[in-house]
């Protein structure tokens, strides 16, 4: 018999969505020719924008009827996000596996300004939950695994008993970090219009504008960087859910590019690439930049956008980009910086040296292929073909509030 299984997707499933979207609907592409796949969405109008062979996209928003007709039919399930706490209150009879790739608490300590104090309170109250009452956790990566083991030694989930019987701790915790496939090919045609670039002229990729970004390095060296390549051209992507993510870095990002005289000349803001079509923004590409500030948040990151230039043969620069940026660079797939002139000297070598960036493209396109979906879901695809209920916890007793959109994906 094939296992029934339900993906809840954490934010809406559309052609412009970020990473927790993307990594739903990978997930359960993947798991698709093994079980029976439910993609549970929470906006109408998923199955038509994002349509998959193998998964039946079913707009489920948490707490409607299709919801708790989903939870009824499955044998297990994969939460993350806010959505997680719907399951565990409403289908405690469900084996749930956590999806803990994006660290959200700690990634959201970086709104509390913006979003105020109630938004971590409330990220605190769904973590909690989710370490008493989940049967399976994932993670991103070696430094995210330490990290949650230790929140699981404190919460009671790992004790000496499971210690003994499974001193890796690997039934409960595992490595399942986001995965990679090589976008549709498309023409970059568009994109360098839209940049007015012709089609020898160096162009960068950025990407979306976090408030864990630092693009202050890059505008030190800019000037240096336009005396030596005087058409070179960065884009940086328009976040798709600007009304419920904070903007300061991007605002600011657009200010100094105004003060700078670089707005609509070398620094271009571009609406988000849908990601079916996301092929043209990196074929228009020479290279990725990723520009980060020093925190926690980047060292438990996994930064996805990395990986998904690597997968089109994008080879990347990055300060503070977390693990996968070392994997790059130990790879030859990437450079790793500090900032100032080792910036400048990085980037001018992965634009002006076009032998260097060719042994970098293909090491990229390697390690990516390390990373497919499919092998990446395996230990995921181990506990559902046995989905069990573990040594769950009593309930707490402070529950979070009901799962709304919060849209804070990044990509």
């Amino acid at each position: 018999m094939t296992r029934r299984i339900a993906v809840l997707a954490p934010e809406a499933i559309r052609p412009g969505m970020a990473g927790m979207g993307i990594r739903s609907l990978e997930i359960a592409g993947a798991l698709a020719p093994r079980f029976d796949v439910r993609l549970l969405a929470p906006n109408e109008g998923a199955a038509s924008g994002a349509a998959r062979p193998g998964i039946a996209i079913v707009t489920a928003p948490p707490g409607s009827p299709a919801f708790h007709r989903e939870m009824r039919a499955c044998d297990a399930a994969l939460v993350s996000g806010h959505a997680a706490s719907d399951v565990f209150l409403s289908a405690p009879h469900v084996p749930v596996a956590v999806d803990w790739y994006d660290p959200f608490l700690v990634e959201n300590f970086h709104y509390r300004s913006a979003l105020g104090e109630e938004v971590e309170a409330n990220d605190r109250r769904a973590w909690n939950l989710a370490l008493a009452r989940g049967d399976f956790f994932l993670c991103a990566s070696e430094e995210q695994r330490l990290f949650y083991a230790g929140m699981l030694v404190l919460g009671g989930r790992i004790d000496a008993a499971l210690a003994e019987s499974d001193p890796a701790a690997a039934t409960l915790l595992a490595v399942v970090p986001f995965g990679a496939s090589a976008p549709p090919a498309a023409d970059p045609a568009p994109v360098r219009a839209a940049v007015g670039a012709g089609p020898d002229d160096p162009v960068l990729f950025f990407g979306g504008l976090y408030d864990w970004h630092d693009v202050a390095p890059l505008s030190d060296v800019w000037p240096a960087l336009l005396e030596e390549f005087p058409k070179l051209r960065i884009v940086f992507s328009e976040n798709p859910n600007r009304e419920t993510t904070p903007q300061r870095v991007w605002a600011a990002a657009v200010s100094e590019s105004e003060r700078r005289g670089w707005k609509d000349r070398s620094w271009f803001f571009l609406p988000w690439t849908p990601y079916a079509e996301r092929g043209a923004l990196y074929a228009a590409a020479r290279a990725a930049v990723c520009l980060c500030r020093p925190g926690l948040e980047t060292d438990l990151s996994f930064r996805t956008r990395l990986l998904d230039a690597a997968a089109a043969g994008l080879p990347s620069i990055s300060i503070h980009g977390g693990a996968l940026a070392r994997v790059l660079a130990d790879a030859g797939a990437g450079l790793t910086s500090s900032s100032g002139e080792s910036l400048r000297a990085g980037i001018a070598r992965l634009v002006g040296d076009p032998g260097f960036r060719a042994a970098a493209s293909a090491r990229a396109r390697a390690v990516a292929a390390e990373f497919a979906w499919e092998r990446v879901v395996g230990p995921l695809a181990a506990f559902f073909e046995r989905p069990r209920i573990s040594a769950r916890l009593p309930f707490p007793e402070s529950r979070p509030r009901p799962f709304r959109i919060l849209g804070l994906g990044r990509r």
